[in-house]
């Protein structure tokens, strides 16, 4: 009996496999078994959008479920809500303009809101001294005036750039920075469209009709999924850090110029700028069941292995109202994942770490 039930989870598998557009079969065998893996798990889920990236190529892509319950197929042009995988776009547009010269990472701006000179460096770092995130006001609504209002009388935990505390509120500041030079996160955004040749990323709000993943839950109380409304708020008060839109095809993309494989649209040099661990940052709420050194970078997390030091995984991941996304990359290994998920879960982190481990195993 068991051999059956095996030969039919087997032959389900490489059925879901083949309904993929991409996926190459001359690939290593860790490669694969993740992939197996990954059909899997896709059963258990509202909905989704999930690439394996090698060499700078899509080697497994595949979409699932639906968008709005059980209506509408996801497509590799579905646009998801990102959550905190925002940072890593704002993080990006930026890191194009460093590299024009439009924008100086270690200027320093002085904000009525705040007590000292920040950098953007300090803003993307998570470092601007403030010991705030800002979530559950931005749940409850409120304005990103007074958001800031209540920054203003908050004291000064440190110096900026000495300690590391995880704000979308602080986060956001990027827009702030850009407006004093005359800029704005939304042109940032739009050059690294163009840059990209995509018009699958969205700042904010969603142009009418769009093709777009709504939020789900999972029902306690029976089989399935409960659709919810967006988070209007955070695309509201907080749109670098946690309002972008974007889908598989286009983060593909940003993928690629992010991780080194577009040195004709930006410089090597620059984007490890960006890679670099900044300050040590906890792990307490990834709940991991193994040990690693974290840390925040400019825009990016990163985990490195005490056992294994030359894998170190490069990602972010994001999490709110029905939302689930991660991407990271293994520089060692050129190999990353996307994984955009339409429901309120840890799956998209469980998976991108467990990818993770399948490369430090010897």
């Amino acid at each position: 009996m068991q051999n059956i039930i095996y030969l039919l989870l087997t032959v389900l598998i490489f059925h879901n496999i083949a309904l993929a557009e991409t996926y190459s079969h001359n690939l290593p065998t860790k490669i694969k078994n993740f992939i197996e893996y990954l059909e899997l798990q896709k059963p258990k889920l509202q909905g989704g959008a999930i690439a394996i990236i090698s060499k700078g190529e899509a080697v497994y892509k595949t979409t699932f479920g639906h968008k709005q319950g059980n209506e509408g197929a996801i497509t590799y042009h579905t646009l998801f809500p990102l959550a905190s995988v925002s940072k890593i776009v704002s993080s990006t547009a930026i890191a194009l303009m460093v590299d024009k010269k439009q924008i100086d990472l270690d200027k320093e701006y002085l904000f009525p809101y705040l007590k000292s000179k920040v950098t953007l460096k300090n803003i993307l770092g998570n470092s601007t001294g403030y010991r705030i995130n800002g979530n559950q006001d931005i749940e409850k609504g409120m304005s990103r005036k007074d958001l800031l209002d209540k920054l203003s009388t908050l004291p000064q935990s440190c110096i900026p750039g000495k300690c590391y505390f995880y704000s979308n509120l602080c986060f956001s500041l990027v827009d702030d920075v850009l407006k004093k030079e005359k800029l704005s996160l939304g042109y940032a955004i739009d050059m690294l469209k163009k840059t990209i040749k995509t018009d699958e990323i969205e700042l904010s709000t969603l142009p009418e009709g769009a093709d777009v993943a709504f939020p789900h839950i999972k029902n306690k109380k029976r089989s399935g999924f409960t659709q919810l409304p967006f988070p209007k708020y955070y695309p509201k008060a907080v749109p670098g850090a946690a309002g972008v839109f974007a889908s598989l095809e286009a983060m593909i993309e940003l993928f690629k110029l992010e991780f080194f494989y577009r040195p004709d649209l930006i410089s090597r040099e620059i984007l490890e700028i960006f890679y670099e661990p900044y300050l040590k940052a906890n792990v307490d709420h990834w709940k991991l069941s193994f040990p690693v050194d974290s840390y925040y970078a400019l825009g990016w997390r990163v985990f490195k292995s005490p056992n294994n030091k030359s894998k170190n995984l490069i990602f972010h991941g994001g999490t709110i109202a029905g939302i689930n996304s991660f991407v990271g990359f293994i520089p060692s290994e050129e190999i990353g994942i996307i994984i955009l998920l339409n429901q309120a879960s840890p799956a998209a982190a469980k998976i991108g770490l467990d990818f993770w481990r399948e490369f430090l195993e010897q």
